[in-house]
């Protein structure tokens, strides 16, 4: 399997020598992230790799909007960090069985998950980003949800990032908080 570091400098690195163009090539290589890394540092990757901006019609408006204002210095504090994860969701009785397969980008505040579609994206670039556990949910039963390890693909963060943020498109006016 081979392995991706993302820099918080957006750098791709892979055995340790950066990876140039075209990084199309590396999409379905597995990630690691930098300590470091924030959502400011993902979309700097987007901005050293430009050629990803194909990879969603939303990306380049993402893009802009992480970078109108500089370098990014608000924080909420309504969140410790974001994560990023895997879930499974088996489902079965009533309908048809199947599986759901999908990835989300969550703040978590005190362990707890917290949806992020009512917070501005300047609130959240400089917050810390880390790779969370698969989750396991059987047959829609919260109690019944198991932890894995797993790994993400370049491709699943850029398409899972991108899909979150889409939902991000409140204007502050209107944004309601307790």
């Amino acid at each position: 399997m081979e392995i991706l570091q993302l820099k918080e400098n957006g750098l791709i690195l892979k055995r340790g020598r950066v990876v140039t163009s075209p990084v199309f090539r590396y999409l379905s290589d597995t990630i690691i992230l930098d300590k470091g890394f924030r959502l400011i540092s993902f979309f700097r990757v987007i901005k050293l790799y430009p050629e990803l901006e194909q990879l969603s019609d939303i990306l380049s408006t993402l893009l802009s909007m992480a970078f109108q204002s500089g370098e990014p210095n608000i924080k909420t504090d309504e969140i410790d960090h974001l994560i990023f994860f895997k879930t499974i969701s088996m489902k079965g009785f009533p309908g048809d069985p199947g599986i759901d397969i999908y990835n989300s980008l969550k703040g978590i505040k005190q362990e707890k998950s917290v949806g992020l579609k009512f917070f501005q994206m300047d609130s959240l670039l400089a917050q810390k980003l880390v790779l969370g556990k698969l989750k396991h949910i059987i047959f829609g039963d919260s109690q019944d949800t198991f932890s894995y390890e797993t790994f993400y693909t370049l491709f699943e963060l850029i398409e899972g990032i991108c899909w979150e943020m889409a939902f991000n498109f409140n204007p502050k006016q209107c944004v309601l908080r307790r």
